[in-house]
């Protein structure tokens, strides 16, 4: 019966899960979790150590650091969830039909797009296009969603070659389906498990860029609360006060955890052929 349990709902997913619900009940819920404005300025208070009024301390404006971080997480998870969703419909899109039209100009020109931008750092993309367009946090999301759906787009599209030879595919042309029903009916049903797969892995990766990115000052800007600008914020204070970065680090470390771990249990539970250990 345990046996059957671990192989039904694997270890990973459940601590993912979990993990990656408190995370969200404290950031969703941070009204609940502290009383404090994240933008209030106390300067009587700068940079003390954590107490119970303030369990994470303040940071040099007096500003309660443990609000900031959970308003913050508002901010991060909801960019990076927009971001990766951007980049998941784009890459399906563009996968699915260079896979249909496989061999065609249209599919020609897609994949050597994608070769262009895998030739190129991804943090370097963004931040150009970031610096060419503005420094702003909506300027971010469309700078890291413009380059980031490559991978969901090689995906789909290996998927679709694949699903193209199987037999169910020639039955639904030898019936007369349209170009778009196959895609909708017969490719996209394959890919969106791996899809799912990849975009939970991708996403972790997605809040350690876009924090990154926000650190380098090309995100949110202050003194709006992100843990990207915060960690920046409080890195001129580090040996005075290294508890400024503490609630940022240690919620940006647990949130990629989580997602890892989610994703390594969708993809032992979704993948019939995995084999453990590998």
């Amino acid at each position: 019966m345990n046996s059957l349990l671990r192989s039904k709902y694997p270890i990973s997913l459940i601590a993912g899960i979990v993990l990656l619900g408190i995370i969200a009940i404290l950031v969703l819920g941070a009204p609940l979790f502290t009383s404090y404005d994240p933008f209030e300025q106390q300067v009587s208070e700068r940079l003390q150590q954590p107490s119970w009024s303030h369990p994470l301390g303040t940071d040099r404006f007096g500003r309660d650091v443990l609000a900031r971080t959970l308003y913050g997480g508002q901010t991060t998870l909801l960019s990076s969830v927009l971001a990766l969703g951007t980049a998941l419909l784009i890459g399906l899109a563009a996968g699915l039909t260079a896979g249909m039209f496989h061999g065609s100009l249209l599919d020609t020109i897609l994949m050597r797009l994608i070769d262009v931008l895998l030739a190129f750092p991804f943090m370097v993309l963004a931040m150009v296009i970031a610096a060419l367009f503005g420094t702003s946090l909506l300027q971010l999301l469309l700078a890291v969603g413009s380059v980031w759906w490559v991978s969901f787009a090689r995906l789909s599209r290996s998927i679709a070659l694949q699903a193209k030879n199987e037999t169910s595919f020639a039955a639904a042309i030898i019936l007369g389906a349209s170009r778009r029903a196959l895609i909708v009916g017969e490719l996209l049903p394959r890919a969106i498990s791996s899809i799912l797969v990849l975009a939970t892995f991708e996403l972790g990766t997605m809040i350690l860029s876009i924090s990154a990115l926000s650190f380098l000052g090309l995100g949110a800007q202050p003194p709006t609360p992100e843990w990207g600008s915060m960690l920046a914020d409080g890195r001129s204070h580090f040996l005075q006060a290294p508890h400024i970065l503490l609630g940022p680090a240690l919620f940006i470390m647990l949130t990629v955890l989580a997602f890892n771990l989610i994703g390594e249990g969708l993809r032992d539970r979704l993948d019939p052929y995995e084999i453990p250990g590998l």
